[in-house]
This record gives C-alpha cells, sequence and structure tokens, in this order.
C-alpha cells in the first residue's frame, strides 16, 4: 500500500463562519510558524502547488498545522474518516486534498481514475448510493470547475464528499452511472446547467432547460438578466 504525499506548508484551516458574497481572501504559511488552536472547526490537508487550493471552496481560510494520523483499521476513529484514510493509503498519487469542516469530511481527487475511487467506496467501505452529483464554477481559476460527489453509507449512517477538478476548456469527466444508476438524473442536471460532459452516459441531454438552448445558466458568466427565449426572443428578434 503506498505511502501517503508528504505535506510541505500549506496547511490551512477553514473559517467557521462565511459573510457575504464572493470569494474570500486567504493565505498559506509553513506549519512551524503557527501553533494549532485547541479545538478547529475545519482543517484541509493539501500539497502546496495542487490545483484545489483555498479558494477553491470559497471559504475564507487561515493558516494552520494540523496532521492527519492514523489508519483505516483505528476504530477509535468515526467511519467518515476512516474512509478518508483509507483513500489516502490506496490512492494517495491521486489525491489532491483532504478537508473536515464542520464534522463532515471531503477528499479533493484527481479526475482520470475517478471510477476506481468510487467503485472502491461502494465496495470496500459500502457507500451504496450517490445521492446527489453536483458541480461550482470557480471562473476565473483554472482547472474552472469542481464537480462534486455526496456518497452515502446506509449501513453506516455516514456521508462522505468527493470532488474532482475539471478543465473549463473542454469540461468532461467519466459518468458514474455505470457505478450507480441513480446519477443518471443528476449528471444530466450538471450537464444541463454548466455543460460538463459525462463520458459512458447512457442518455446525456439536457433536463431542464430546452435541448436547442445553448447557454449554461449557472456558470458564472451567465448573465445575470438570462438569454431571451421562447416569445421573448421572438419579440427581441
Amino acid at each position: 500500500m503506498p505511502d501517503a504525499p508528504d505535506p510541505k506548508g500549506g496547511f490551512i484551516e477553514e473559517a467557521p463562519e462565511r459573510r457575504g458574497h464572493g470569494r474570500a481572501r486567504s493565505t498559506t504559511s509553513h506549519a512551524s510558524d503557527h501553533p494549532e488552536p485547541p479545538d478547529p472547526m475545519g482543517k484541509r490537508w493539501s500539497e502546496e502547488g495542487l490545483p484545489a487550493g483555498p479558494q477553491a471552496f470559497g471559504v475564507e481560510a487561515k493558516p494552520e498545522s494540523p496532521a492527519l494520523i492514523g489508519t483505516s483499521n483505528d476504530p477509535s476513529l468515526s467511519y467518515a474518516e476512516r474512509s478518508v484514510l483509507a483513500v489516502r493509503e490506496s490512492f494517495a498519487s491521486d489525491l489532491l486534498q483532504i478537508v473536515r469542516f464542520r464534522g463532515e469530511w471531503t477528499v479533493v481527487m484527481r479526475p482520470e481514475r475517478l471510477r476506481e475511487y468510487m467503485t472502491f467506496l461502494r465496495d470496500t467501505w459500502r457507500y451504496a448510493m450517490c445521492h446527489d452529483v453536483t458541480a461550482v464554477d470557480l471562473y476565473p481559476d483554472e482547472p474552472r470547475f469542481m464537480v462534486v460527489y455526496h456518497l452515502l453509507s446506509l449501513e453506516q449512517a455516514t456521508r462522505l464528499r468527493v470532488k474532482c477538478p475539471v478543465s473549463g476548456e473542454t469540461p468532461e469527466i467519466d459518468s458514474l452511472v455505470p457505478i450507480w444508476t441513480g446519477a443518471e438524473y443528476t449528471e444530466r442536471e450538471v450537464y444541463d446547467m454548466f455543460g460538463i460532459r459525462f463520458r459512458g452516459h447512457p442518455d446525456l441531454r439536457r433536463i431542464l432547460m430546452m435541448e436547442e438552448y445553448t447557454h449554461y445558466p449557472l456558470r458564472k458568466d451567465f448573465p445575470l438578466t438570462g438569454f431571451p427565449v421562447g416569445i421573448d426572443a421572438v419579440k427581441d428578434s
């Protein structure tokens, strides 16, 4: 089993609240510069310089020096934390970031082996349901999109979030319908709203907007007033 990558600086604690709109500013520093607070609300573990930096989550961050320790076999840890550690143990080279925020765990992974991670979590860690697929537009950052998967273990009553960064030039990622058939409609909604294509999807077409519509309403470059459609488009022509 491969060793986890050794983080070098860039440890981040997420601030407990986000106020106002837009992206909050954040800072990073080396772990030795800042002692750990007694009861942090949320933390990040990542390698410096990788695309899933603190800005990608839109939450104000401040320097922190945590150390994610333990193994997936440790029964004293929560099921979600053991799941995260198992992902780190099995897919260390593909792990970009681990986030704990308000008691919830998120792993940010490279997108190339998405089905392998998800099959591992379904079969080995019994996350039987992918109950939601959504995305975030990080424009003007690149990778522009973050595809977000919400997994649920019914046996353990535990949720786990998996995120994958996707390029803005040709936004495409593997479909999870072969693993969880329930992802069919949520992937269609992400395609409809963000224009992210899902390779291997059995019926990838728009689900909310008309098929001939050429825009993606949840992209940040979509105008707040929208584009004329239907009778309004006819009146303006």
